[in-house]
């Protein structure tokens, strides 16, 4: 005899039973999903690694606006947790630098101390997918 799966938010997404759908949508607040968000982090103290408001699915850019050190500036691919940041040669503003997102989507690290990042991203869902119904 086997035991079934304990239903999860994904497994009963995937299922979309149209009578249990809309309350799985609402848990994942599906319109804050289908929103890019922007966060400016405006001046803050020298550091390398910044919070993500509402965690991050997915980063689309990372921009560090000012550093201590001026060839930090510029556009930051988004790695994964894994990756080493990196300082390309001659610098972020003349090429693409890695940050290395953290596995939760809770940060992103850059190479040097930041003192200005602009974010878009998509936010976490409000409730993890593995979650059981």
């Amino acid at each position: 005899m086997t035991t079934p799966a304990t239903p999860t938010l994904q497994s009963e997404l995937n299922r979309a039973d149209p009578n249990n759908l809309a309350d799985m949508l609402r848990k994942v607040q599906l319109g804050e999903l289908l929103e890019i968000q922007e966060y400016d982090t405006g001046t803050i103290t020298a550091a390398a690694a910044v919070t993500i408001p509402g965690g991050a699915l997915l980063i689309q850019s990372a921009h560090v606006v000012t550093s201590g050190t001026a060839a930090s500036v510029g556009h930051y691919h988004p790695g994964n947790s894994t990756s080493t940041p990196l300082l390309p040669p001659g610098g972020a503003n003349t090429a693409v630098g890695i940050a290395s997102v953290a596995a939760d989507g809770s940060t992103i690290t850059f190479p040097n101390t930041v003192t200005r990042v602009i974010l878009r991203y998509i936010k976490k869902p409000a409730v993890a997918l593995t979650t059981e119904v």
